[in-house]
C-alpha cells in the first residue's frame, strides 16, 4: 500500500487481483479510518441506488468518516477524510492506457481526456448519484472546479500516485458558518 494526504483527506491505493479488489478497497478504507477515528465501529456497508446490490458508494454509518473507492485495472484506490474536515469527497482513478468509449456519454460535446473524465467520475462520487447523472451534465472550470447541477461546487485535485495511474479527488469542505463581526 502506498498513500498520500490532500487537503487532510488521505488517499492509499494499491494492486489486486480483480476479484479481490472490493475487499482490498474495504481494507484500505478501514485501515485509514481506524487513523482518524480510533476505537469507532468500521463497519463499511455499500447498496447500489440502481440495483440494490452490495456494491456502490462505501458508507461507514457508525465512524464520523467519509470514504470513496475507485478502481482501475488491478488498481485500488481509496479517499477517507473526517466529517470534521471534509464535507463531501469523491475519487476516481483510470490507467492512462485506458480507451474508455465515452461518446454515448457525451451526445452533444466532445468526451473530456481521461484526467477530465476521472473529474466528472469523482464529482458525481462526491455529490453521491454516481452515473445516476448524466456525466455531461458536470462543468468543469479551468480554476479546478467541476459543478453538478443541484448538487454544488467541488474542488478538482489531480493525486499524484502511481506510474500510469489517473487519480483525481473532489472535494468540498463543511461550510464554516458565519464570520464574526468585527466592531470598532
Amino acid at each position: 500500500m502506498q498513500r498520500a494526504t490532500v487537503e487532510r483527506v488521505r488517499i492509499a491505493w494499491t494492486r489486486s487481483a480483480l476479484d479481490d479488489r472490493r475487499a482490498a478497497g474495504r481494507a484500505l478504507i478501514r485501515e485509514l479510518a481506524a487513523e482518524l477515528v480510533p476505537g469507532a465501529d468500521l463497519r463499511i456497508e455499500q447498496r447500489c441506488p440502481g440495483c440494490g446490490g452490495p456494491h456502490g458508494r462505501p458508507l461507514l454509518p457508525h465512524a464520523q468518516v467519509l470514504a470513496s473507492v475507485a478502481y482501475a485495472g488491478p488498481w485500488v484506490v481509496v479517499a477517507v477524510g473526517s466529517d470534521r474536515d471534509v464535507a463531501a469527497l469523491g475519487i476516481d482513478a483510470e490507467q492512462e492506457r485506458a480507451a474508455p468509449d465515452l461518446a454515448a456519454l457525451f451526445p452533444l460535446t466532445s468526451p473530456p481526456d481521461l484526467r477530465g473524465w476521472t473529474a466528472i467520475e469523482a464529482a458525481l462520487k462526491a455529490d453521491g448519484r454516481g452515473l445516476l447523472l448524466s456525466p455531461d451534465q458536470v462543468r468543469l472550470s479551468p480554476d479546478g472546479r467541476a459543478t453538478v447541477p443541484d448538487g454544488g461546487e467541488f474542488r478538482i485535485l489531480p493525486v499524484a500516485t502511481a506510474p500510469g495511474l489517473i487519480v483525481t479527488l473532489a472535494l468540498r469542505h463543511p461550510d464554516p458558518g458565519p464570520r464574526p463581526t468585527r466592531r470598532p
